[in-house]
């Protein structure tokens, strides 16, 4: 893959590149570039530097900082000799440079040599490192990714992951495989998934990010419904989003109608507004309290003329 903004210099990598059996991409440097490095796993990366824009830089150094890219080599094509950048490219992230112009047999040979080193540093690690799945889990997902051939050293490793204590551990997480970087995917590969997603009965979905084996799952999976592929984490996380935001307007919406059943209810009555509405109920046989002139409240609102007492006046008929 060749990242290059400049268009006269894109052109002169196209009259190089032309009638090689190798698929190349040339592309300019933007802001999604560094998804479809990750998502088409190239085996060589040729950045073309301006020295006036620093997320140049910054995105060598995001390259090395991923698990998917981080080793994979990176060519710097400099406009001009620069003592600064040529002391320091290594450690900026970039495995070699070039000046411009780029002549085509030294460039050729350059990316030879540096795709046949990449590749042998890489089986070696497959045969030395027994490390053939990074296990990443956080933020309600898992991911599996998966860095070798999965024939041989993949799925026997995921006899010893998938024990019944750890699958009940990850019940509610989401469960993704990355296979952007496994050499070879086809629909024997494929087949061992879809019987592996039912370890997984628990989850709606399992999320698979393809990349460049993305032809493969489409040609060869048949549970449409419950394997959902992508071809870079970016589409994932947008679909995580509005999975997400779903959710959480259905949360509000069975919230919304429960207020309004209860509020609703048949039989409910409504709380009085003033004493006049409160209704007192005397059970049948029982007296109520005689009011008297002690009462202060009572006593007041009463307008009965008080009863005249023959005992306490004699003199009068």
């Amino acid at each position: 893959m060749a990242i290059e903004n400049d268009p006269h210099s894109a052109q002169d990598l196209e009259n190089i590149f032309l009638g090689l059996r190798q698929r190349v991409v040339i592309t300019k440097f933007s802001q999604t570039v560094q998804e479809y490095v990750k998502s088409s796993n190239p085996d060589i990366i040729l950045m073309g530097l301006t020295f006036k824009d620093k997320k140049e830089l910054e995105f060598v150094l995001e390259l090395r900082r991923d698990v998917i890219t981080h080793n994979i080599p990176i060519l710097a094509m400099i406009p001009k000799e620069d003592t600064n950048f040529i002391a320091n490219h290594k450690a900026l992230g970039f495995t070699d440079y070039m000046v411009k112009p780029l002549v085509k047999q030294p460039l050729l040979d350059r990316i030879h040599s540096h795709i046949e080193e990449y590749k042998f540093s890489e089986s070696s690690k497959t045969r030395d490192n027994m490390s053939f799945i990074v296990v990443d889990r956080g933020h309600g997902r898992v991911f599996f990714q998966c860095r070798a051939n999965l024939k041989r050293y993949v799925f026997p490793e995921f006899k010893k992951i998938f024990t019944p204590n750890f699958l009940k551990s990850i019940l509610t997480e989401r469960i993704c495989f990355d296979v952007r970087v496994v050499p070879e995917l086809g629909k024997e590969e494929v087949e061992v998934f879809e019987r592996l997603m039912k370890l997984f009965m628990g989850h709606e979905k399992v999320v698979f990010i393809a990349g460049r084996h993305m032809g493969a799952f489409i040609e060869h999976a048949s549970d449409d419904e419950k394997m959902l592929v992508f071809m870079a984490p970016n589409e994932f996380d947008e679909y995580v989003k509005m999975e997400d935001q779903k959710k959480e307007e259905l949360r509000k919406k069975e919230k919304k109608d429960k207020f309004a059943k209860d509020s609703g209810k048949e039989g409910a009555s409504p709380a009085p507004s003033s004493l006049g509405d409160v209704k007192i109920e005397m059970p049948i046989g029982e007296q109520a309290l005689p009011v008297t002139s002690e009462d202060p409240v009572l006593s007041e609102t009463s307008t009965e003329p008080p009863k005249s007492d023959s005992s306490e006046n004699p003199t009068e008929s």
